[in-house]
């Protein structure tokens, strides 16, 4: 009997080491732009179709050309760009948020397309880091 308990208390014990070893795992890298809702689509095919994207919440991504800072009637400040894809397309992005927007930031918005001004009105916006992976 003293045996048996002596092996449970062992295989409990490996058990609790197997199991904080897999939690331990620090080494995963977070996928850009995850946490950022709507219907991912390419800029490309919401210009094919726009009236299919009109009013719904989308995601793109894409180079940052044309920025201007505007203030709106509220006194608020209304940041405008056009998002470019590799084809040379753009969509107008319109935002209130206070992220600072440069001239080639490669981003992914999230926001509201409204077809009959090509624009997203975006609600959410995340600069997208491209590294040079030679290193790795």
């Amino acid at each position: 009997m003293h045996i048996e308990r002596k092996l449970l208390l062992i295989g409990l014990i490996l058990a609790l080491l197997i199991v904080v070893a897999g939690c331990a795992n620090t080494n995963e890298e977070e996928i850009p732009g995850a946490n950022i809702a709507g219907i991912r689509a390419s800029i490309t095919k919401i210009l094919i179709s726009p009236l299919a994207f009109d009013g719904a919440i989308v995601a793109v991504e894409g180079l940052v050309r044309d920025v201007k800072k505007e203030k709106s009637d509220r006194e608020k400040s209304v940041t405008t760009f056009k998002l470019y894809d590799l084809q040379g397309n753009f969509i107008n992005v319109s935002t209130l948020s206070t992220i600072k927007i440069l001239e080639n930031d490669y981003l992914l918005v999230g926001g509201i397309y409204r077809r009959e001004k090509n624009e997203i009105e975006a609600q959410e916006i995340e600069k997208i880091q491209i590294e040079d992976r030679k290193g790795n």
